[in-house]
């Protein structure tokens, strides 16, 4: 079952992890995993205790998502790029790797969040510009972690996916909870063309960090 124009179905649970993002201009978005189930991010991210948040979280087959965290608002998830940054888990572990339905609705995802927040599609290779990234190209600056892929050829293929969806230009102007059309005080008054540019080569593989804390 599927929300919005293909968007997977959302449903809400609050994160008590959350800041405000002092009026930094969002303008990227970073694709994580859970390295853990769908369910069990959720219960993590939703507990004071564990100091972690996403704005989103993909279930394993794509067909639902769980936002926890108001996009006006800071998640916690990637240290140094909290501010500016919009989160997306894909539920499930790197090393099983995701399914191709999980894949595309991540893709469909990130093109929705970059039209909706008029952020270029482009991959903003260590996190320098706008555009969409992994948490594994923000290095130590974002945490020091490896997800969702360090594989260069995968996510190459990823970022066509992205541009794919992007270039559809069927996709929703509010993407809500229960897919009601809720207002976002980070959606711009005026449209806008965004600039398209090819997905730049990742870098080269970095360690997992055995850090845990993203604010």
């Amino acid at each position: 079952m599927t929300g919005s124009l293909g968007l997977p179905l959302l449903k809400w649970v609050a994160s008590p992890n959350f800041s405000e993002r002092g009026g930094a201009r969002v303008d990227l978005v970073v694709v994580h995993d859970t390295e853990g189930a769908y369910a069990g991010a959720i219960d993590w991210f939703a507990q004071k205790r564990s100091q972690v948040s996403a704005h989103f979280v993909l279930r394993e087959d794509g067909a639902e998502a769980t936002q926890m965290v108001d996009l006006a608002n800071k998640a916690w998830h990637v240290c140094a790029f909290n501010s500016r940054s919009v989160g997306l888990e894909i539920a499930g572990r790197e090393s099983a790797g995701f399914s191709d339905a999980a894949w595309l609705a991540a893709a469909r995802i990130v093109a929705y969040l970059l039209h909706h927040l008029q952020i270029p599609c482009r991959f903003a290779e260590g996190g320098v510009g706008p555009g969409f990234c992994r948490h594994y190209d923000l290095g130590a600056a974002g945490g020091g972690h490896d997800d969702p892929t360090t594989d260069a050829a995968k996510w190459q293929w990823f970022c066509g996916l992205v541009a794919a969806e992007y270039a559809r230009g069927d996709l929703p102007a509010i993407w809500a909870p229960g897919g009601k059309a809720l207002a976002c005080s980070l959606t711009p008054r005026e449209s806008a063309a965004p600039g398209r540019t090819a997905p730049a080569a990742p870098p080269p593989t970095r360690r997992r960090s055995s850090q845990s804390s993203r604010r």
